[in-house]
């Protein structure tokens, strides 16, 4: 009983500061905690009688995804900050999409409660390195209860 605690506390104290350290790297090194890689921005349609003398692809931009809302009245845009010309949200720049022009807003987007998925499948990489820490702290902690309850036991039995 001696021995197995023992190695349960070892092998535990090593595997809890590798997660933490992985964790640690993980946020601190990640896209949405790091440098907040990606984005998401409102462009709502653009309405002139002229056409716009000067407007962009979405590639152009750095748009890699686009959700319409509102029947496309307003778009929720995704972009990548590193393939990002310019701020848009300071130049809010018209660009073409489904032959309509879009101009990127100013305000930030924010879609309803029920978008919340759609959200998720916008920022890739925030969801899937996050994804990983929750269960294998789960084990770490049942772990860690496991031996404290061979502790208690030899420590009852002494």
């Amino acid at each position: 009983m001696k021995r197995t605690l023992k190695i349960c506390l070892v092998v535990l104290t090593i595997l809890t500061a590798a997660f933490i350290g992985a964790v640690a790297y993980a946020t601190t090194n990640s896209s949405y905690y790091g440098s907040l890689r990606y984005v998401s921005y409102a462009a709502y349609e653009f309405k002139s009688d002229m056409l716009p003398a000067e407007w962009y692809i979405p590639e152009q931009l750095g748009i890699y995804e686009v959700y319409e809302y509102q029947g496309g009245a307003w778009l929720h845009i995704a972009v990548d900050r590193e393939s990002e010309p310019f701020p848009l949200q300071e130049k809010q720049p018209i660009f073409m999409y489904k032959d309509k022009f879009y101009q990127v807003s100013a305000d930030w987007a924010t879609p309803a409660v029920g978008d919340v998925p759609k959200i998720v499948r916008l920022l890739p990489d925030q969801y899937k390195q996050q994804q990983w820490q929750f269960p294998l702290g789960t084990a770490l902690a049942v772990g860690w209860i496991f031996t404290g309850a061979l502790f208690l036991k030899r420590r009852k039995n002494n």
